[in-house]
């Protein structure tokens, strides 16, 4: 399933939110998203990075399950080092 992406300009990482009020932060708490499915709020220092579209292994409840029972599997994509 797709979901919206933003990738953290300083530290790499890749977030994305699972559902409605799923705020999630990058690795050094530089940019965030929230909304989910039902709306799109980007959060950022000076410069807001544009969202993109990210392929993900997992169905839309898994996704709300995953942030729900607080399994936190999904949201951050760390960059490998």
């Amino acid at each position: 399933m797709k979901v919206l992406a933003i990738k953290c300009p300083k530290c790499k990482s890749v977030v994305y939110s699972r559902t409605r009020h799923d705020m999630r932060w990058c690795e050094c708490g530089n940019v965030a998203i929230d909304g989910g499915f039902e709306y799109t709020k980007i959060s950022s220092g000076k410069s807001s990075p544009e969202p993109f579209k990210l392929e993900v292994k997992a169905t839309k409840q898994k996704l709300y399950d995953d942030w729900n029972l607080c399994k936190d599997e999904f949201g951050l994509i760390k960059e490998k080092k």
